[in-house]
């Protein structure tokens, strides 16, 4: 089983070829391509609308020293910071859902493990993975680069997260 870092580095190689400084066309910034509602999750951002477009129009709290968008991006801390944070908050909303409970089934041929599922909510999210989970695979949605919910669960299965899980 690889390390949480290696999972970490291979998700961020996957979002954005490990670069800490990326903004794709969609508004995602940095190593793991966060958004708005991830940044907010993480404890970095507030966006008083609750429209999560990506324009960066919301405040940066100024945790881990981040005030901008060009300050995140210019700190490997922070953004190594906001995943783990992140990572729990999607833990968390994976188990809200019951996705936790499918934990080493099979689907596809594939075991579901905890860093599959981590890895399919950083794609798409929690709704979507229970999405997946209950409908056995059949109901495999994609991001707006045709990625599927179902790569990243079968690419990401073998992770030790359970500095993450374990909360």
């Amino acid at each position: 089983m690889k390390s949480l870092q290696s999972f970490l580095n291979d998700l961020g190689a996957r979002e954005s070829g490990g670069n800490y400084k990326s903004i794709n066309k969609y508004g995602y910034i940095g190593k793991y391509q966060m958004g708005e509602s991830a940044m907010e999750d993480a404890g970095y951002y507030k966006k008083p609308s609750k429209k999560y477009n990506n324009d960066w129009t919301g405040v940066f709290t100024g945790k881990d020293g981040i005030y901008s968008v060009s300050d995140y991006l210019a700190s490997q801390i922070a953004q190594e910071n906001s995943q783990i944070i992140f990572k729990k908050c999607q833990w968390k909303y994976l188990n809200a859902v019951g996705a936790d409970k499918y934990v080493g089934q099979i689907i596809n041929n594939y075991k579901i493990t905890e860093s599959g599922l981590l890895a399919g909510a950083h794609l798409k999210g929690a709704g979507a993975v229970i999405k997946y989970l209950k409908s056995n695979g059949n109901i495999n949605p994609t991001d707006s680069f045709g990625t599927t919910l179902e790569s990243y669960i079968k690419n990401f299965g073998d992770y030790d997260v359970k500095k993450i899980t374990e909360i």
